[in-house]
């Protein structure tokens, strides 16, 4: 496999982060006319910012001499949902929607009022979102295998079954028995999901969430010749 793999983890809605992470990969691939790929693991929006921002800049941003992928987080599974009617939009804003929907333009006293009743939440929740918004949230992979010993995932793997034999639950929102057994299989799982103070290299997983979203820290990663570093 040609060229550099970068891995950015969940932003929920920091654009800024984002916008900075992309610059620290463009100075690190200023060294190297060969292409890259750069894998979004997912969790775009919810309890930052600017979640719009960050989908618009996903959807309409491109990397030149790069091929970006970009995978589906638990968070931006029930914004989906929510979308579609398929979740209850209350559960949704406890878990950073409120945040989300502000970056859409609604106002906090509408939030709180519409909230009463989940049928005309949810109506205002889809008419402010972007029909590109929902196509790009609908359109979103769960996992990526690249090269012959990493996958790419939002949350992790079930201990011990091939990618084939996963469910989506697991891979956008397992932490245990993952984070204690690793993925019992003879492969190096990069994930994020679960927030850790610093990023944790171990033999068979790499987990990434710093947290951006109250750290300010988008941990950027870079795998080389099959050799795992941060940027």
């Amino acid at each position: 496999m040609g060229g550099s793999i970068y891995v950015v983890p969940d932003i929920h809605g920091c654009l800024h982060a984002l916008h900075e992470a992309e610059r620290r990969i463009a100075a690190d691939r200023e060294v190297t006319e060969r292409t890259a790929i750069i894998v979004y693991l997912g969790d775009y929006v919810d309890r930052g910012p600017n979640s719009a921002g960050v989908i618009e800049h996903l959807i309409e941003g491109s990397i030149e001499k790069a091929h970006r992928i970009m995978l589906c987080g638990n968070h931006d599974q029930i914004f989906h949902a929510v979308l579609c009617t398929q979740a209850d939009p209350r559960r949704w804003l406890s878990l950073g929607g409120h945040e989300t929907l502000r970056s859409y333009g609604m106002y906090d006293a509408d939030i709180l009022r519409l909230s009463a009743s989940p049928r005309k939440l949810a109506e205002a929740v889809r008419s402010h979102v972007p029909d590109s918004h929902k196509l790009f949230l609908k359109l979103l992979p769960v996992a990526a295998s690249i090269g012959p010993r990493h996958i790419f995932v939002h949350a992790g793997l079930y201990p011990g079954r091939p990618l084939d034999l996963q469910t989506d639950e697991h891979l956008m929102w397992i932490r245990e028995p993952f984070l204690t057994d690793g993925p019992q299989m003879p492969v190096v799982v990069v994930h994020g999901h679960t927030i850790v103070r610093e990023p944790e290299f171990r033999e068979d997983r790499i987990a990434l969430d710093t947290g951006a979203f109250r750290s300010g820290r988008l941990t950027v990663l870079k795998i080389a010749n099959g050799v795992a570093s941060l940027i």
